[in-house]
């Protein structure tokens, strides 16, 4: 059909928009019409009808925060998230379903995430006997981005148990953002303990469950799905820049953000890793200024967290050394900011 090709493939900036196809069954339901609100954004109409059409991931936090507007439903990106299935990641889910495993399942699924969502990554971090599924949005500046997290945090969920089985539950919920005014529709859908105000938004649950098998994975479909993803990677536009940024962003706060840190993740040497640094444009500084930049406005705009405490997470030796960047980086001090940020938000 050549309505799938419609929107190129996923590029910088975009995602797909299959996890978001039920935003117009839900606008129904709360009696918004969908195809007019999605005009105001030059959507057409059937735009989630294809799960291969893509949008500007700037747009989907611009549509959520009015949808949330219209509907008069403060947790409209959780709904959304909540009746994505696995499916909605197209030959990614597929592949995830027949892998041998929850570890190579997850693993792959972070590893290829780009193919799907090039406005946010995802990670896999392992922390003792517990690990993390992490959901990272790295585009700067972006509208209604607690949406989104719910969203995909919901959508997370929704993999886990589909890999683990229905009765999988994790063991705490990690929200980088305020807690919302009503926290029941959170607790009805996700029933584990959450944590508001977190330094990352992540599913956190105990490492025993990489090892668990995945009922009825078929290896003839996984090498099927295996090659599709390997096209798909062939056909994709490479962003090095982007795959280091994105690293950088999971090191902050961490003892390993530096230039070492870096190298080590990617297993190559520091000199090696600074070459391709300068190859494509860029150094560890300025990678690490801009996830400091990032971070710093996503945790002053969606947390109540102190001064102190972001720019002790963010890696600064004190508050003052924080705020000269971030002055340098606004041209108005982060105290200042946030409250600008918070009357404009309304």
């Amino acid at each position: 059909d050549s309505k799938l090709n419609r929107f190129p493939p996923p590029q910088k900036g975009m995602i797909r928009t299959a996890p978001m196809a039920a935003i117009p069954d839900l606008l129904k339901e709360f009696g918004v019409l969908p195809a007019p609100l999605l005009k105001k954004f030059g959507l057409p109409k059937d735009i989630f009808l294809y799960p291969d059409n893509t949008m500007p991931f700037a747009t989907l936090g611009r549509l959520l925060k009015t949808c949330v507007r219209e509907s008069g439903c403060n947790h409209f990106g959780l709904l959304v998230g909540q009746r994505a299935s696995p499916t909605a990641l197209g030959a990614l889910g597929f592949l995830m379903k027949n892998s041998p495993d929850v570890a190579t399942a997850l693993n792959e699924f972070a590893l290829n995430f780009d193919l799907h969502d090039r406005g946010a990554t995802l990670f896999l971090k392992e922390e003792d006997e517990s690990c993390l599924l992490v959901y990272e949005i790295y585009q700067h500046g972006m509208e209604a981005a607690g949406q989104i997290v719910d969203g995909a945090m919901a959508v997370g969920f929704n993999i886990m148990r589909s890999l683990c089985g229905p009765d999988w539950l994790p063991d705490e919920l990690l929200f980088r953002r305020d807690m919302p005014e009503d926290v029941g529709p959170y607790r009805n859908f996700f029933k584990s303990p959450m944590q508001f105000n977190a330094k990352q938004s992540a599913l956190r649950f105990d490492s025993r469950w990489l090892a668990r098998k995945i009922p009825l994975a078929d290896p003839a479909l996984r090498q099927h799905f295996l090659q599709n993803i390997q096209d798909m990677i062939r056909n994709s536009p490479e962003d090095q820049r982007s795959k280091f940024y994105q690293v950088v962003l999971l090191l902050l706060g961490s003892q390993r953000c530096n230039l070492d840190g870096l190298a080590d993740y990617f297993s190559i040497h520091p000199r090696t890793l600074n070459r391709r640094l300068k190859e494509v444009g860029t150094s560890f500084r300025e990678l690490h200024n801009e996830a400091r930049h990032a971070t710093a406005c996503q945790l002053l705009q969606q947390t109540r967290s102190t001064i102190a405490n972001i720019a002790e997470l963010l890696g600064y030796s004190n508050e003052t050394a924080f705020n000269r960047a971030f002055s340098h980086w606004e041209r108005t001090p982060p105290a200042k900011w946030r409250r600008q940020m918070q009357a404009t938000s309304g």
